[in-house]
């Protein structure tokens, strides 16, 4: 029986492990760009690794969506056999087709095609290098796609632990990797860490797994009924869930063809601005999205608008500030985090000019989620399949049209642009659906919160820029006094800019913040 208790434990479960495994993955950046830079050999990693993460995340994420309905049917009638006949299939039929998939990559694509797709603009021996990083990398897609069954299965069964740790030992693996394999094997170090840490990821799964009733067999049953609803299910949430990566394959192609480094450097801009992204949005939106089902559920359209606007307000009054903090320092915070090693001077500018920049998208990226899940109580995947799917057209023109004139600044800028009239475009599909949302309101607390933002990030920057003219910022401890100090001065300010504009859901992000920390603390 789930309860709502149950609830609160997985998600704050859930929270924690994101919290763990962002750090580690930031661990795993910066000794990334420690010992590599942002170089062309990067380059070749950092065009394919979140590509093919992304593409096989996807077929994972869709996998669990269709899977877990499904099985769960199988539970509840208490149907075993047919329960264990789908989980077999599933499993062995995704093995088989992406077997099929790496072979044909392996050995039919000749390495210069291969690459093409990843990076037309790469030549000489950036070719030659990143071929071996993709035959390397390619079978890494059956463990992240197997993840979809395995974290599907155990979520089914109320465990939420292992699935959502698995990532922290990908980012150890990695790290490993750098630090223990022969140094002659220079990025291809990555590249072999990658593929260990998610075949790592998804054996880990296994025992528990097991001590959960799973045994496996060599079962194939194609046309069993529950395989072709799980198939009917994940369609649409594969359609919109491969967006990600086709952008991403977009944005490597484009940075291919710019100087040496670009790849890399838009892809440590891109993960330091997730690090608030990702805590702070699951933080709100995994307690959420039962309350709007619920309510959906029981047609109590009016208090969902409610609950709708105050977890958007909630993510403003935490998100936007955050946005200001990493536009006005981007350069001290890039600096502090990764200029160190084989990450030089130079590396430094054009990551902070990439961070602003997709730092803009950082609410709108925020609230997007809040609304897909909206809809999605609403038993309404189609909306947000077109909506997707039409913001990878517009994303691709403006990546086209910006890069020309702005370089990897025109790639951040389109992807920011991109999500804010995604957005927009939700809330207006949203309130034609549900005839109206309570905008005056909302739209009044989103002006001081950005008027309360600016005054912080007008505050942090010159701080930061006196600090900077006091102090020799050569020096690590130089450095973290200037964006501790900027960033501690900021927030008191953005607080005391909020509680005098009387935002309202001030209360709301505070009470979130205790309710957190009383699960924590029980």
């Amino acid at each position: 029986m789930i309860s709502g208790k149950t609830i609160a434990k997985g998600a704050v479960v859930v929270m924690a492990a994101t919290l763990l495994s962002r750090m580690f993955g930031f661990i795993r950046d910066m000794v990334i760009a420690n010992y590599f830079g942002a170089t062309g050999a990067t380059d070749a990693y950092q065009a394919t690794y979140p590509v093919l993460y992304g593409i096989g995340a996807a077929i994972a994420a869709s996998v669990s969506a269709g899977f877990i309905p499904v099985y769960n049917s199988y539970l509840v009638s208490n149907d075993r056999e047919n329960a264990s006949k789908l989980v077999n299939t599933l499993i062995n039929l995704l093995v088989f087709l992406l077997l099929l998939i790496i072979l044909l990559g392996t050995f039919s694509i000749p390495v210069p095609g291969l690459v093409k797709i990843f990076a037309p603009g790469f030549r000489g021996d950036s070719v030659q290098l990143t071929g071996q990083l993709i035959r390397i990398m390619l079978p890494s897609l059956i463990f992240v796609s197997l993840m979809g069954i395995a974290s599907g299965y155990l979520n089914s069964r109320q465990h939420f632990l292992f699935p959502a740790l698995g990532p922290i030992f990908t980012s150890l693996s990695i790290i490993g990797s750098i630090i223990f394999l022969d140094p002659s094997l220079g990025v291809k170090r990555l590249a072999i860490g990658t593929l260990v840490g998610f075949g790592f990821q998804f054996l880990l799964q296994l025992p528990m797994m097991y001590k959960k009733g799973f045994r496996y067999k060599l079962e194939l049953a194609i046309f069993h009924p529950g395989v072709s609803r799980v198939f009917k299910l994940m369609m649409p949430v594969l359609a919109a869930s491969m967006a990600p990566p086709l952008i991403l394959l977009v944005e490597r192609r484009l940075a291919s063809g710019l100087d040496a480094g670009s790849i890399s450097t838009l892809t440590y801009a891109f993960r330091l601005m997730q690090l608030p992204l990702g805590l702070f949005v699951m933080a709100v939106s995994v307690p959420l999205f039962p309350a709007l089902s619920a309510l959906a559920a029981q047609k109590d359209f009016e208090r969902l608008k409610e609950t709708m606007a105050k977890g958007i307000g909630v993510l403003a009054v935490i998100m936007i500030p955050a946005s200001a903090g990493l536009i006005a320092l981007d350069i001290p915070i890039v600096r502090l985090l990764f200029e160190r090693g084989a990450f030089e001077a130079k590396d430094t500018l054009p990551t902070a000019y990439a961070l602003a920049l997709y730092s803009l998208a950082l609410g709108p990226l925020a609230v997007r989620d809040i609304f897909r899940r909206g809809f999605y109580s609403l038993q309404d995947t189609v909306t947000t399949v077109v909506v997707t799917l039409l913001s990878l057209l517009l994303n691709v023109i403006l990546d086209f049209a910006l890069v020309e004139v702005m370089g990897i600044g025109g790639l951040a800028l389109g992807a920011s642009l991109t999500v804010l009239i995604e957005v927009s475009l939700l809330y207006f599909l949203f309130n034609k659906k549900l005839k109206g949302m309570p905008l005056k309101s909302f739209g009044t607390n989103l002006l001081k919160i950005l008027i309360a933002s600016i005054i912080m990030g007008v505050a942090a920057y010159y701080t930061s820029m006196f600090i900077g003219g006091v102090m020799d910022l050569s020096s690590n401890f130089a450095r973290l006094v200037q964006v501790g100090v900027s960033i501690s001065l900021g927030v008191l300010i953005y607080l005391v800019a909020v509680i005098a504009l009387k935002v309202e859901v001030v209360q709301d992000a505070f009470e979130m913040v205790k309710d957190i920390y009383i699960k924590f603390a029980r």
